[in-house]
């Protein structure tokens, strides 16, 4: 009897390690799986936070270069602020030019007019308001506006003959374009 006990003793101690080893086999395949189900999500939060960042690298840049071009108009804003104010003074300093070239007879006038004149000319020029040089000169369509063309002997082509009307530079800007009759 003692056999048979220890013989059945031995078989369920038997049974018992393979169900033992069983379970943790059991337990061993759920944790991989739970290690395998980890390992995915933390490559897709890796992922996510990858493109996260990409975006957020993207958007930063985004608002720097439309900081910088704010920054550039307002600067440009300020800087050309009186533009229009001296695009519609110039009429005006082409018809005192006028009236000091056409007058004749009285001295006094004619100083009087030069002095007022060349008063407007350094005010405009303290204001950074350059005239464009045109006479003699090759034309150039970024200075010049061509209202006719002439067949000039001894001149070559695209030469600015005549102006019409005087063009002026603000700056960087050109404030008003020279009128003018270019040689063919």
């Amino acid at each position: 009897m003692k056999d048979t006990n220890v013989t059945q003793k031995s078989t369920e101690i038997k049974k018992g390690e393979a169900h033992s080893a069983k379970k943790q086999i059991s337990e061993k395949e759920k944790l991989t799986a739970k290690i395998a189900e980890l390992e995915a999500k933390i490559a897709e939060y890796e992922k996510a936070l990858t493109e996260a960042e990409e975006k957020f690298l993207r958007l930063a840049a985004e608002f720097d270069n439309y900081r910088k071009r704010r920054e550039k108009e307002y600067a440009d804003i300020v800087e050309y602020a009186g533009e229009e104010v001296l695009r519609n003074i110039l009429p005006i300093l082409d018809d005192l030019e006028r009236a000091f070239n056409n007058t004749s007879g009285d001295q006094s006038l004619r100083e009087g007019l030069e002095l007022i004149y060349r008063k407007f000319q350094k005010t405009l020029q303290n204001l950074g308001v350059e005239p464009i040089e045109s006479v003699n000169q090759p034309f150039d369509p970024n200075l010049h506006h061509a209202i006719m063309t002439r067949e000039e002997a001894g001149v070559a082509p695209d030469i600015v003959l005549e102006e019409f009307e005087k063009g002026y530079k603000f700056k960087n800007h050109v404030l008003r374009y020279a009128k003018v009759v270019v040689s063919k």
